[in-house]
């Protein structure tokens, strides 16, 4: 199982097409920066990744920030982001 943490609200259509189709059943997905902004942009592909089975976190401290209030997934304090790291075997970071 593995760790996807994405920071930014976009990269290239590659890079997306990357991360997006590499996550399978078990792997979570942990969005900080400006990757919560993907809240705003791309709800469709946060709501594909939960139905793979994906887990999907946000931290907390950036999404009130960015007043963001996440309709899927779930927000994380930093102590629980270093817990969710320590969960995973391998820790992708794009």
């Amino acid at each position: 199982m593995k760790l996807y943490q994405i920071n930014q609200s976009q990269y290239p259509q590659s890079v997306e097409l990357d991360w997006t189709e590499s996550l399978n059943e078990g792997d979570a997905a942990f969005l900080f920066e400006a990757g919560v902004l993907r809240l705003a942009t791309q709800t469709s592909t946060l709501e594909t990744l939960s139905k793979k089975k994906v887990s999907v976190y946000f931290r907390q401290q950036d999404l009130e920030a960015y007043g963001l209030s996440p309709s899927i997934g779930k927000s994380l304090s930093d102590i629980e982001w270093v817990g969710l790291t320590q969960q995973y075997s391998k820790i992708v970071s794009w």
